[in-house]
């Protein structure tokens, strides 16, 4: 039998998650003995995806942050609103390939941290065994962002949110660079949730993306002709350039991924459970959930204390909007616009955040019709029992 390379810590996969936890263990001084291995198949390189969200004062990311606003649009057919975020946020935006580079220079220049590239073909959850194409390692811990392979959602709430967007640059100006539009429901819903959202880097560079809340996706060219529609009917039609494309898809569900915790392996990122349910955000609750797990190597408690965040009365208020959205088919275009139209700004995105408290809470089930929230709160703590 062949001998394991050993490692305190390995963490499989080199994506947000992955990325964020090697550069938090390098930078911990109480934890450079740790001697740390990131496996993934591939280096990244370039960016594949753009991160955004708000955050109160300076940020650990704000050196490579592309852009910042200090105001957001959201555009319905009930409400348009411009809203400033100060004192309480500054809405930013991170694009991947500056992301991979900062994180991966850090890492590069810690001397506990190795980065092997290599495809993972099994694992020994209790052994902390992590078996590779060219050789296998051994680590106390394993965090792994790779989906676990027995996944069931039929139980559950389970949606997602697909999205197309360019990073497009006008010959004039035309942008408001001050403010970034959050939500646009304007658009064709076709019995679906679907927004549009504008980030300007400038005042003739922005990202414009189209993203829908379903289980029906679109192809690439579906993607582009709603963003070119948009283009032209809500932001100008001078000529512009398309410079990149980006497509995804976030899943949006309250299955608790951290029950496939097991033995020495911990799930981390999407596989962790870091997508927030109703609404797709990721980024942040990934840096939240890794400043958990750093506590709890500090601390040397059970890594199982840091996914408290991702439940409690927050996952349920999550589950009542997925309900409302996806199975009352409830227009999320209504339900957002009372949102934003009755809550001050900061307690929304406190909410969204998951960090209000209950007088919060109240205002915010308060906002829109009460019937279909009912409705879902008691649907989903009966699917609880």
């Amino acid at each position: 039998m062949s001998t394991q390379q050993k490692y305190d810590i390995i963490i499989v996969g080199a994506g947000a998650a992955g990325l964020s936890l090697a550069t938090r263990i390098a930078e911990t001084s109480e934890l450079r003995n740790r001697r740390v291995l990131i496996l993934d198949k591939e280096q990244k390189l370039g960016n594949d995806r753009t991160w955004c969200f708000w955050e109160h004062g300076e940020g650990r990311f704000d050196e490579i942050i592309t852009q910042s606003w200090n105001n957001i649009y959201f555009h319905s057919k009930y409400i348009s609103r411009r809203l400033g975020l100060e004192p309480y946020y500054a809405y930013k935006m991170l694009r991947s390939s500056d992301f991979y580079d900062h994180t991966l220079a850090s890492i590069e220049s810690s001397s506990n941290v190795d980065f092997v590239i290599d495809s993972v073909v099994g694992v020994n959850a209790q052994e902390g065994i992590v078996i590779c194409s060219n050789g296998s390692y051994q680590a106390d811990i394993v965090f792994s962002s790779k989906f676990p392979e027995d996944l069931d959602f039929s139980s559950h709430l389970y949606t997602d949110q697909h999205f197309g967007g360019w990073f497009i640059e006008f010959d004039e100006d035309v942008f408001d660079n001050e403010a970034a539009t959050f939500m646009d429901f304007r658009i064709e819903q076709n019995d679906e949730h679907r927004f549009c959202y504008v980030l300007p880097i400038n005042r003739k560079k922005a990202l414009v993306e189209a993203a829908i809340f379903s289980k029906n996706h679109q192809t690439k060219d579906g993607y582009d002709d709603i963003i070119k529609g948009y283009i032209e009917d809500y932001i100008s039609k001078s000529r512009y350039s398309i410079h990149e494309k980006e497509y995804g898809v976030i899943p949006m569900t309250n299955y608790p991924f951290w029950k496939h915790n097991e033995g020495k392996i911990y799930h981390i990122g999407t596989a962790g459970g870091a997508v927030k349910p109703s609404s797709g955000y990721a980024f942040k609750r990934i840096q939240q959930h890794t400043e958990r797990i750093i506590d709890c190597l500090k601390s040397n408690t059970s890594i199982e204390n840091s996914y408290k965040i991702f439940r409690g009365r927050h996952l349920l208020y999550d589950s009542v909007m997925l309900h409302v959205l996806e199975e009352q088919k409830i227009s999320g275009d209504k339900v957002f616009s009372d949102l934003f139209e009755k809550i001050n700004v900061d307690v929304l995105l406190r909410f969204l955040d998951g960090n209000t408290n209950f007088i919060g809470d109240i205002q915010i089930m308060k906002a829109p019709r009460m019937w279909p929230f009912i409705k879902g709160m008691a649907k989903v703590i009966s699917s609880l029992k």
